[in-house]
């Protein structure tokens, strides 16, 4: 067995915070606390309602970078938690059971499935008395997040591995008509797809999509399948994506001085300037979903907003942050956070977003040409994440083929 991990050890977290901060070159070193192991055996089914998956390939996010740089702050709200000594990185992924335990009844040898349920909880760990949350299929906020998993720390491994064992109850099923380059977007889709759904766009709005990655991208097409009769601007400094937002469904770019743009684009009042730059107008955008995140996105978004607009968390960076919260009072503001994906109403029926999202692609309701722009073998995720760090123009979505 062949995977990439984060070990849980604080010399090596330390250096590889250090690296990140003044040494980037040392990232692709030994120090870091992301390692790759070629030759595990492979663990045994823990339990009756386990499987184990050959991995197909996986999407590189920015949850696996941050672990390449150590990110998480001593100061989040997940530093007191427990975890394992080790986290698996990849959870884009495609791949085909080739083992079912005893219990298993939604699978079968030969299915393809992707990883629906990643964040630690009752569908990850394989606990037998799982949480109101898990049961309700809203896995991402499981009361057990901190609970010891009772097969202790096993090696299971994940997407950025050649195979791995899971609970079945942690996999959605690859539906038929998904092809594999489709199936490693379809959670990255669930990302942007439950950002809207978790706050709605209204007709005739006027909104604004700060950063077109791939979950700003899809943002933008989401937005306009929930509600196309509004105006979305998107914010991005990147000329091939700022194209790649108007063919998604955007109707504007924000282009120059945010605070100037955003007056321009809305009605707003003048833009007052005090000491040191700092500026502020009134009126602004009905609505901003946030796929940045961190101090300046924060600080500029809940400024760009008109009084009691709404801010959709979605971009974030696992560490506490600082920004002026004084227009979220003085304005009443909204704020809405997300956190990945679940349970989501839609047209009368409650489903999981990864069945709405692959119905949407299968349907060609939602387009996904042009998102997946390179690919490299696993033995080269050092490569893969190199590219994703310096970030050039024409990088999208990285896959890793793990076959």
């Amino acid at each position: 067995m062949k995977t990439v991990y984060f070990d849980k050890d604080i010399p090596r977290i330390l250096a590889t915070k250090f690296a990140a901060k003044h040494a980037k070159g040392l990232l692709y070193g030994s120090l870091n606390a992301v390692k790759y192991l070629k030759d595990l055996p492979e663990t045994p089914l823990p339990a009756g309602d386990w499987v184990r998956v050959k991995n197909i390939a996986c999407g590189l996010c920015g949850t696996d970078i941050s672990f390449f740089k150590a990110t998480t702050g001593t100061n989040s709200a997940f530093e007191p938690i427990p975890g394992s000594k080790r986290t698996y990185l990849g959870h884009e992924n495609v791949g085909v059971i080739t083992e079912v335990g005893k219990d298993v009844t939604e699978f079968k040898v030969g299915d393809r499935v992707t990883i629906r349920a990643y964040m630690a909880g009752c569908d990850t760990k394989g606990l037998k008395d799982r949480c109101e949350y898990c049961k309700r299929g809203d896995y991402n906020f499981c009361t057990n997040y901190g609970t010891a998993s009772p097969y202790g720390d096993i090696v299971t491994g994940a997407g950025w591995s050649d195979s791995f064992i899971y609970p079945a109850k942690g996999l959605a099923r690859v539906y038929d008509e998904i092809t594999d380059e489709q199936a490693v977007m379809v959670e990255p889709t669930c990302v942007s797809v439950h950002s809207v759904l978790r706050s709605r766009p209204q007709k005739g709005e006027k909104i604004l999509v700060m950063g077109c990655g791939t979950i700003g991208l899809g943002v933008i097409q989401a937005i306009k399948i929930v509600e196309p009769d509004c105006e979305v601007w998107a914010m991005e400094r990147v000329k091939t994506k700022q194209e790649f937002a108007l063919k998604l469904g955007a109707d504007h770019i924000l282009n120059g001085d945010p605070y100037k743009a955003t007056a321009e684009a809305t009605g707003g009042s003048d833009i007052y300037t005090g000491m040191k730059g700092n500026k502020y107008f009134f009126g602004g955008f009905d609505r901003i979903y946030d796929c940045i995140g961190g101090d300046w996105s924060n600080h500029t978004a809940v400024r760009l907003l008109k009084a009691r607009g709404t801010l959709v968390k979605i971009g974030h960076h696992m560490r506490a942050i600082t920004f002026d919260e004084s227009p979220i009072w003085w304005q009443e503001l909204t704020l809405v956070g997300v956190d990945a994906h679940g349970m989501e109403h839609w047209q009368g029926r409650d489903l999981y977003t990864f069945d709405l999202v692959q119905e949407w692609i299968r349907d060609g309701i939602y387009k996904l040409d042009g998102f997946v722009t390179h690919h490299f073998k696993l033995d080269d995720y050092k490569e893969a994440l190199k590219l994703a760090l310096e970030n050039p123009p024409d990088v999208v979505k990285i896959v890793l083929d793990c076959e």
